[in-house]
């Protein structure tokens, strides 16, 4: 009987324990989701290819822009009709500068688009496109012979590098930073096989060209870029529903500006002008958008001299910090930029582009995408209603949740954007936003000064109380019935 008895005690207590904490998560802070309302149609490509081309100037590329060497003499400029040609399909922007002619912080700003960035700040939560690409469903996946620190490799799925960054001796690793689930273990087995098979061709590429020869620095780049058209292929084929960033870094521009002075310089931009084409048409037929840039340009000392980006002498020079930035898709215009712009603009666009209207955690670029239509995406303090109002006419409303995408509103329009919580539905508030580019339109709690610590506050502090108080209830539940079970 007292076995019973206290087994029946165990029950009660069980029984209490379980109806205090249905009770008390009616009172806990729900938790925030987000709901996605289409406005009007958009155009979203499939992915994006970033191309990073490290050591190129847009002073060489860009036909409004005459290179000169430090000495004064102009500088012969390659030919680049594939690249032109991307130039009229998209966007081009006509004057970026890099804040820094360093090429790991080159590649830190351009993915964080933090004009200060340092590979330490690429490991922060939120901080990259990569981290918002994939709490949106993306992959990201690189192919770098360059701007391989080990910040921008962890945040790939899967990536493979040149861990000597040598065109005589490439040494080619593969890592894989993530176990996916089953449904992506064909995908994650597939990818590794090319990239494994590439690292092990890379050698061969360069080593049937005499060592020192321009046809190695040919023959280095053509080794990402085919790398790149095999992951490109393989996704399309058998995974065309999974988006994704492919980020491909080619490293023998930089290189050879470095060794084979400016006409080596202009040889091995012009040759990979014609991979660049391939890969072009490569990323309309997947309906991917393809963004070119680079971390840093080169100047010479002559006509005919050695080129240099880093020292004193070369870094505060134009054709060192203007770089190109070349975006083709088919959600954007055909536009030539002008203006002075800076290279922490390029990862906002790339998520502008993508329609993925979200901030990193540090940036202070700005989109300069130039869409037909814009995205607004809309943060509550707590579950709420919005509504947008475009003079009278309401053009879109959404409740229950406190985070919503508007997608597809009209560009260069002036909205009027309101909103009311559940706590307190006779309370509006009110923002008017200019639909110049996808915004992030944040409604912060505002202190009421007449009440001391106002009611935003008054509902913080409850939060916090309420918060403490549910690990107090459940620590002490659970302490009860270890004890009764001990017993």
């Amino acid at each position: 009987m007292r076995n019973g008895h206290k087994s029946n005690n165990i029950c009660i207590v069980i029984r209490v324990f379980l109806v205090i904490c249905f009770i008390v998560s009616f009172t806990a802070p729900p938790a925030g989701a987000l709901t996605q309302i289409d406005v009007n149609p958009i155009s979203t490509p499939d992915g994006a290819v970033i191309l990073i081309i490290d050591g190129l100037g847009s002073s060489y590329i860009y036909p409004e822009i005459i290179p000169y060497a430090l000495d004064g003499s102009i500088i012969e400029k390659p030919v680049v009709r594939n690249i032109s040609m991307l130039s009229d399909q998209g966007l081009r922007v006509l004057n970026v500068l890099t804040p820094s002619t360093e090429g790991e912080n080159g590649h830190s700003v351009i993915v964080t688009g933090n004009s200060g960035a340092t590979p330490a700040m690429v490991a922060y939560t939120d901080a990259t496109i990569y981290d918002i690409a994939h709490k949106n469903g993306y992959l990201t996946f690189a192919i770098l012979e360059k701007g391989d620190i080990s910040e921008i490799l962890a945040e790939q799925d899967m990536v493979i590098h040149d861990v000597t960054t040598s065109i005589n001796d490439p040494q080619i690793e593969v890592i894989v930073n993530s176990q996916y689930e089953s449904q992506y273990e064909s995908l994650q087995t597939s990818i590794t096989e090319i990239l494994e098979t590439n690292a092990e061709s890379a050698p061969g590429y360069v080593e049937q060209h005499p060592e020192g020869s321009i046809e190695r620095y040919y023959a280095y780049n053509r080794w990402a870029m085919d790398t790149t058209t095999e992951v490109i292929d393989l996704m399309h084929e058998r995974y065309p529903e999974q988006k994704f960033i492919l980020t491909v870094n080619v490293g023998a521009v930089d290189t050879a500006g470095l060794y084979r002075r400016s006409e080596g310089y202009a040889d091995t931009i012009e040759d990979l002008d014609i991979m660049i084409g391939e890969l072009y048409e490569r990323t309309k037929e997947n309906d991917l958008a393809l963004i070119l840039t680079s971390d840093h340009g080169m100047t010479f000392q002559s006509a005919d001299g050695r080129g240099g980006s880093k020292s004193d002498q070369y870094a505060s020079q134009p054709e060192v910090l203007r770089i190109p930035f070349i975006v083709t898709s088919k959600n954007l215009n055909n536009e030539l930029l002008e203006g002075e712009f800076g290279q922490q603009d390029i990862a906002p666009t790339i998520l502008s582009v993508l329609d993925l209207p979200d901030e990193m955690r540090f940036t202070n670029g700005r989109s300069l995408a130039s869409k037909c239509y814009v995205n607004f995406k809309v943060i509550l303090p707590e579950t709420g209603t919005v509504t947008i109002y475009k003079g009278n006419e309401m053009i879109a409303d959404a409740m229950g949740d406190d985070s919503y995408i508007f997608y597809g509103l009209e560009q260069d329009t002036q909205y009027s954007i309101r909103m009311k919580t559940a706590e307190e539905p006779e309370r509006i508030m009110e923002r008017t936003v200019l639909s110049d580019t996808d915004q992030v339109i944040r409604f912060d709690p505002t202190p009421d000064v007449s009440k001391g610590l106002g009611d935003a506050g008054q509902k913080d502090t409850r939060r916090t109380i309420g918060s403490v108080l549910i690990v107090l209830i459940n620590l002490a539940g659970l302490g009860i019935i270890f004890m009764l079970l001990k017993k």
